[in-house]
C-alpha cells in the first residue's frame, strides 16, 4: 500500500517526452444502467483548450511544460539551480519540486530537497534553454506544498520537517509576493500536508495528521481545528466558500465540512488512499484521485455520492481541471503517465508519457502536482 508519498531524488540530465504507449482505461458508471465502458487509447495526441499545463516532477528536479491545445510536450525545465549569466548549464541535482502553484504567469515551486521556494516567470520560459532564470527563497525544512492567495499577494508554504520525531520542526511559512520575503512563521504540532485558500482569500486551510487547521489570513491566527479526519491530505473549497472537502486517507472517504460551523456534515466513500482533489468551477462535480485503487472517483456534490469511476493504472494521485472545465488532467505517480479526460462523458481523449519513450521510461520521475492556465507556454502552438 502507498501510505506516505515522498518523492525520490535522482540526478541526471533532462530527457525529452515522447508519445505514450497505448493504455486501457475503464470508465464504470454508477447510475441505473450500470456496466462499464472501456476505451482503447491508441494515440497520445488530443485537442483541448488553449493554454498550458505545468507538472512538478519531484523525482527529476524539474517540471514539464505542456501545450493543452494539442497535449504536446514543450520542454522539461530545471528547478532549484539559478541561472548563471552566460551559462545555461544545470549543475544542482539536490532539488525536488514537490508542490506547484501559479498566479498569472508566475510559477511557485516547493523545492523539498533544497528547503526553499523557487519562483519562475512562465512568460520567460524558452524551450531552447531548460534552465530558466528563477528566484529562490529559503524557507523551513522540507517544504512539501504551497498555495498562493486569490489576489496573488500571499504565498503559504507547508514545511513538513524532517519527520524524525514529535519534536521535529513543522511550520507554515507566509511569504509576501511583493518582496519575496518570509513575513511570518506559524508553528504546527504535526507536519502540514496540503494548503488551500478560501475563494475570498480570508481563510487558509491546512491538513495535518492532527486534523484540519483553519487560519485567518489577516491575523495569521488559528480560528478552528477540525480533528478526527483520519490522516487527511487533499483539500478543495467550494466556489462560494461554504463547504470544504478533505480526503481522509485512513478511512478511504472524503469528509464534507461546513465552513461556517467547522463541523463535518457528511462522508463520501471512495477508493483506497484518496489523495488529490479537483473541484469544478461551479462546484457541482468533485474528482478524487484514489491511487491505491488505480482510479479517480467522480462525485456529485449535490448528492454527495460517487456517480462514476475512471480506472487508470499507475497510481493516479494528482489531478487538475482545465480552466474551462472541459478536461481533467490526471498524473500517475508510479507510471509517470498523464491522462486527459473529457469531463462531459468521462472519456479518455489523450495521454502523455512524462518520462520518455517506452513503458517504464518514467520510473522515478514521480509527478506530484499539476497546475493549468489559459496562457499558452512559450513555444506552444
Amino acid at each position: 500500500m502507498l501510505t506516505k508519498r515522498h518523492a525520490l531524488v535522482a540526478g541526471g540530465a533532462a530527457v525529452l517526452l515522447a508519445a505514450g504507449t497505448a493504455t486501457i482505461i475503464t470508465v464504470t458508471s454508477q447510475g441505473s444502467s450500470g456496466g462499464a465502458r472501456t476505451a482503447h487509447l491508441a494515440s497520445s495526441t488530443c485537442t483541448g483548450p488553449a493554454g498550458a499545463a505545468y507538472v512538478a516532477l519531484a523525482g527529476y528536479q524539474s517540471f514539464d511544460a505542456i501545450d493543452t491545445s494539442n497535449c504536446s510536450y514543450i520542454q522539461n525545465y530545471n528547478v532549484g539551480d539559478p541561472q548563471v549569466p552566460g551559462d545555461s548549464g544545470d549543475y544542482n541535482y539536490a532539488s525536488s519540486p514537490q508542490g506547484i502553484a501559479i498566479h498569472g504567469n508566475t510559477l511557485y515551486f516547493a523545492d523539498t530537497g533544497n528547503d526553499m521556494v523557487s519562483i519562475v516567470d512562465a512568460a520567460t520560459l524558452n524551450p531552447k534553454n531548460y534552465n530558466p532564470a528563477e528566484t529562490d527563497i529559503h524557507v523551513g525544512i522540507n517544504p512539501d506544498d504551497l498555495a498562493v492567495s486569490p489576489d496573488g499577494t500571499q504565498l503559504w508554504v507547508a514545511d513538513t520537517g524532517p519527520q524524525t520525531g514529535p519534536g521535529a520542526p513543522t511550520n507554515i511559512e507566509v511569504i509576501s509576493t511583493a518582496t519575496d520575503g518570509v513575513t511570518a512563521t506559524l508553528s504546527l504540532p504535526s507536519a502540514p500536508e496540503q494548503v488551500a485558500f478560501s475563494p475570498s482569500g480570508a481563510t487558509v486551510y491546512v491538513t495535518t495528521a492532527a486534523g484540519l487547521w483553519v487560519f485567518n489570513t489577516a491575523t495569521h491566527q488559528v480560528t478552528s481545528v477540525i480533528r478526527g479526519l483520519g490522516d487527511p491530505h487533499g483539500i478543495a473549497v467550494s466556489p462560494d466558500g461554504s463547504t470544504v472537502y478533505v480526503t481522509n486517507t485512513a478511512d478511504n472517504v472524503v469528509e464534507v465540512i461546513d465552513a461556517a460551523t467547522a463541523k463535518v456534515t457528511g462522508t463520501i466513500p471512495v477508493g483506497q488512499l484518496p489523495w488529490g482533489l479537483a473541484l469544478s468551477a461551479k462546484g457541482g462535480t468533485l474528482y478524487v484521485a484514489d491511487p491505491d485503487s488505480n482510479q479517480v472517483s467522480v462525485i456529485s456534490t449535490a448528492t454527495d455520492a460517487v456517480t462514476s469511476t475512471i480506472s487508470l493504472a499507475g497510481g493516479p494521485d494528482t489531478l487538475a481541471l482545465t480552466p474551462d472545465g472541459s478536461q481533467l488532467w490526471i498524473c500517475g505517480l508510479t507510471s509517470s503517465i498523464l491522462t486527459v479526460v473529457n469531463t462531459s462523458n468521462d472519456s479518455v481523449v489523450g495521454s502523455l508519457n512524462l518520462g520518455g519513450d517506452g513503458a517504464n521510461s518514467g520510473d522515478g520521475m514521480d509527478p506530484t502536482d499539476i497546475v493549468m492556465t489559459t496562457t499558452p507556454t512559450p513555444g506552444g502552438s
